[in-house]
């Protein structure tokens, strides 16, 4: 009969194997809101804002999102930023106290609320505006907080606050005293949509079809006659447009100066245009080109033309270098009551600056053919088109795609009108020029970004301020009703700013003029008494513009010049110019020190994100795949030198790096559980060599990360997380220490000398994640802090630099010639770096031999010889006059004074069951390391049940000696 088999012993509970509440997968539904909850009860917010009141300061302003709707990604991407910057400061030992905002007035609330509540009264409209506004604020800053942001959310500053409305009106009467502000007729960029003019940074031009047309203007008979004595036939100037209804308010032609002209034979009509668009011209229209005479535009001089349609109008021929010889026809059709370069050239040459546009895009009283009065200008064009052709006017017609302004708000095309507006001269006190320096001594990320900033100003001779709307801070000014001159003052302004500042701007609406002026108060113009007040706003830019001056200047905590602002790349235009044109007049100065722009957010595909296009990831969207740390995590990924990419592709390279720093920790917080760091520590000079190489690394890392951190390099610090866990722990030192920690005895020097380094590696990077994995750096710094007292987000970065240094000195007494491999600039001690030197050789030649020897084994293991690493047993032979081993040389001394022999080191270090240094090389083949022989065999002996170690020294149960030794 066979021997009875012996019954199997389980050694389950003799193992330390790894435990921890810490969960295995993230539960953020339920955790991250429990964890908001927490942080509102513990008053983290507020704590933030005065932790290290005493130290240094750091002041992020945050720019206002507009408070209509809920949150998207954009915004979202924005404020995430702004946290981890933060966050980082304040783990540096800088008080960071962060004011959030909100734009509130505005064109897009006050559409909404005259929707929904149509006829109200200036004052009712502004209040209802006020309770939707309020509305959004509340509910977006309940979205902020739930994507961890901590600002100091119980005192944001709101534009539509009384005490900020004030303070716009007072800065606005410091420009006013400055003599930069004036009204004047001008044309302007003008939405008849929202009717409402426009300021540059509120057009966008998009590609849009129009039709391209060639129109003749025909000479008077009279100057043909005289300047072209012998042709015979009615001649004409070519105009070309792409906006017929503009033609019937034309007022000129203007042609090039000094320049040659011909006049061609088209279908059998004779037309002027530039001498070198005339092949254009015709290769357009796809005619012969027929040159009847060249001549001098000169020759035109004092001439007029007819107006193609308008019966009886002649307008003038004018002449500027401006008109283009690259497009057209060189004969340029101009309405200077419709065209902001026609409005210069018309002010120029004293044109009638004729438009009789209404602000809802109809053609008004005064327009001549009078059928067009009360038409809209879209129905213009075609009326314009038909009227053409009627008229035989009209020589070509087809259609273009090309560049044209729309508003940013509807998305609709505009047009340009002359009107009454409030506007602030650049160029006074060299407004333009200073704002141009200043950008100079601004610092800028990325650095290019700073040459945006410069076009944007560069650009504009003036900022149109006033707005057509009710809900916004009214410009306070009284027009004389009889020649509408305006009356405006500082004094007039501080004034209504004291009582707004008790009112609100609703006070302007329901003030008598008698409070504001005497009695006998007169225009300087005419001596009229009749007056009315003004009933256009400021520009919302100027609301936030100005934040610098009604916050920053003004909340105790706070201060000028911010240290940053940082936002999308349209603030260019938008709230970085308004912000940096204000502070130059209100401060003397750039209200902030460094400019951070980042891209929009986009698919795929690159496009911009909006509803329109149906291609909007609402932030839920990857919160629900990824949990709120890992939407902070893309946010992190982003290289903010490009567009924020919403991708399925780059989700789950997020989704991957996430898993693998957290089940990290994860892993380094179980072997944790049943050690204390002030009890069970194991002094720096004790630890085992493979321990303290994988702290000197942390050592480095948390250097490294905390300087990118210091760049604003996040895309950096997510590639090094996400390297370091992968690379430097989990594939290299996590791997070899797991048997120790699971095998050894529980309080020994081997299994704690692990858990002390485990205990650094797990506290360095729970506080190096913390700015981004704000969520579970919170959850981690609760399992593994003893008695924890505060937040982690109070608690400043590991210091490891007296570790590295201790570490390093170490090495410091053993001398070597091992050249040079890695530059050890960390240490300004030259001892310490040359010891930093030998130490990194040693394990760079370690990692160079165990990589080989892996190598070799899985060659065994593809012929089927072993089928685990465990079941090889390894011989290898160093030759110790090759250069390549000499670090081991010196590896092999420090080992004596670690206590740990080299073959128990190495085989350790390979995770193999057995490993033998050979005396010889014969009988070993040549790795590819060279200076080693190595031979690979199957083990012999048993498997022990414990650890799975294979060992000939067999005991009871087939244990090995170790496992025998330490169980009992």
């Amino acid at each position: 009969m066979p021997e009875k088999e012996e019954k199997k012993v389980s050694f389950k509970h003799t193992l330390n194997l790894p435990t921890t509440e810490f969960p295995i997968r993230p539960k953020a539904k339920i955790d991250d809101p429990a964890m908001i909850a927490r942080w509102d009860k513990e008053e983290l917010y507020a704590k933030t804002f005065f932790c290290n009141q005493e130290r240094e300061t750091f002041i992020l302003h945050d720019g206002p999102p507009y408070a209509n709707g809920h949150l998207h990604l954009g915004h979202a991407y924005n404020k995430i930023l702004k946290d981890i910057i933060c966050k980082t400061q304040r783990m540096l030992g800088k008080n960071v106290p962060v004011t959030p905002g909100w734009d509130c007035h505005g064109l897009p609330i006050e559409l909404k609320v005259s929707q929904k509540f149509p006829g109200l009264s200036r004052v009712e409209l502004k209040k209802k505006c006020r309770i939707y506004a309020q509305k959004w604020v509340d509910i977006q800053k309940e979205e902020f907080k739930a994507l961890g942001v901590l600002m100091d959310w119980n005192h944001p500053y709101l534009t539509m606050n009384p005490k900020y409305e004030a303070s716009i009106l007072r800065s606005f009467g410091t420009f006013v005293a400055g003599g930069y502000i004036e009204r004047k007729n001008k044309t302007v960029p003008w939405c008849f949509s929202c009717q409402t003019v426009l300021a540059s940074a509120e057009i966008e031009h998009k590609e849009r079809k129009d039709p391209s047309i060639y129109v003749e203007f025909p000479l008077s008979i009279s100057t043909a006659q005289n300047i072209f004595p012998k042709i015979k036939k009615p001649i004409s100037l070519l105009i070309w447009t792409t906006t017929p209804w503009t033609l019937p308010l034309n007022r000129a032609v203007t042609l090039k100066p000094k320049s040659e002209y011909v006049i061609l034979n088209i279908k059998d009509k004779l037309v002027i245009v530039g001498k070198k668009l005339a092949d254009t011209v015709c290769s357009t229209m796809k005619v012969t080109k027929v040159v009847i005479t060249e001549f001098n535009s000169d020759q035109l001089i004092n001439a007029q033309v007819h107006h193609p349609f308008v019966v009886d109008l002649k307008v003038p021929i004018i002449f500027d270098p401006f008109v283009s010889l690259q497009d057209g026809t060189a004969c340029v059709h101009s309405a200077p009551g419709c065209g902001p370069e026609d409005y210069e050239l018309g002010i120029k040459n004293g044109l009638e600056i004729f438009s009789p546009l209404g602000p809802d895009g109809k053609y008004t009283e005064g327009i001549a053919p009078k059928e067009l009065e009360g038409m809209p200008i879209r129905d213009g064009q075609i009326w314009v088109l038909r009227k053409l052709i009627e008229l035989d006017k009209l020589l070509h017609k087809t259609s273009i795609r090309h560049p044209y302004p729309h508003c940013w708000r509807c998305a609709n095309g505009l047009m340009f009108r002359a009107t009454k507006q409030w506007f602030c001269d650049l160029a006074k006190g060299d407004l333009k020029k200073k704002a141009l320096l200043a950008c100079e001594t601004i610092q800028a990320l990325p650095p290019k970004t700073i040459n945006r900033l410069k076009a944007t100003v560069e650009s504009r001779l003036e900022w149109c301020l006033s707005r057509q709307r009710v809900w916004g801070v009214p410009i306070p000014a009284l027009l004389c009703n009889d020649c509408e001159t305006p009356y405006i003052s500082k004094e007039l302004i501080q004034k209504v700013a004291a009582k707004v500042e008790q009112q609100g701007i609703e006070y302007w609406d329901t003030v008598a003029l008698e409070e504001l002026v005497a009695k006998d108060f007169s225009c300087n113009n005419c001596q009229s008494t009749n007056f009315r007040k003004e009933t256009d706003i400021l520009d919302v830019w100027f609301d936030s513009g100005v934040s610098h001056q009604a916050v920053l200047k003004r909340r105790e905590h706070l201060g000028l010049p911010a240290d940053m602002y940082i936002e999308g790349k349209d603030q260019h235009r938008g709230w970085f110019q308004s912000s940096l044109l204000t502070g130059l007049v209100l401060e003397k100065m750039a209200p902030f020190k460094t400019l951070i722009t980042h891209g929009f957010t986009v698919d795929k595909t690159g496009r911009k994100m909006s509803k329109s296009l149906g291609n909007v990831v609402a932030p839920q969207e990857i919160i629900n795949k990824l949990g709120t740390d890992g939407l902070r995590l893309w946010a992190s990924s982003i290289d903010i030198q490009g567009d924020a990419i919403v991708s399925d592709v780059l989700v789950k390279n997020v989704q991957e790096v996430f898993r693998k720093v957290r089940n990290t920790c994860r892993f380094l917080l179980s072997n944790l559980y049943d050690f204390d760091i002030q009890k069970d520590a194991v002094d720096l000079d004790a630890l085992l060599p493979i321990d303290r190489y994988a702290l000197e690394q942390m050592c480095r890392i948390n250097e490294e990360v905390i300087d990118l951190y210091k760049q604003y390099d996040f895309t950096a610090v997510f590639h090094k997380f996400a390297d370091y866990v992968t690379v430097d722990l989990s594939s290299f030192y996590l791997d070899i220490v797991k048997d120790r920690l699971y095998v050894e005895k529980a309080d020994g020097l081997k299994r704690r000398s692990t858990q002390t380094v485990f205990w650094y590696l797990l506290d360095t990077l729970t506080k190096l994640i913390a700015p981004i994995l704000s969520f579970n750096a919170e959850q981690l710094s609760d399992h593994y802090q003893k008695n924890k007292k505060e937040s982690v987000h109070l608690q400043r970065f590991a210091d490891l630099k007296p570790i590295y240094e201790q570490l390093a000195r170490q090495y410091a007494s053993y001398p070597t010639s091992i050249p040079t491999k890695f530059d050890a600039s960390a240490f300004e001690n030259l001892e310490l770096k040359n010891a930093f030197v030998r130490k990194e050789n040693m394990w760079v030649t370690l990692k160079e031999v165990r990589s080989a020897i892996l190598k070799a084994i899985e060659l065994k293991r593809e012929k089927n010889i072993i089928k685990h690493p465990l079941e090889a047993a390894v011989t290898v032979y160093f030759d110790i006059k090759h250069e390549n081993v000499a670090p081991l040389v010196e590896f092999y001394e420090q080992l004596k004074h670690s206590g740990q022999d080299a073959t128990d080191f190495l085989k350790e270090f390979l995770i193999v069951s057995q490993f033998t240094i050979a005396q010889k090389s014969e009988g070993l083949e040549q790795s590819e390391f060279p200076g080693m022989h190595v031979s690979i065999e199957r083990v012999s002996g048993a498997k022990c049940p414990r650890c799975w170690h294979w060992s000939t020294n067999k005991q009871e149960h087939n244990l090995c000696a170790r496992c025998e030794n330490i169980i009992k």
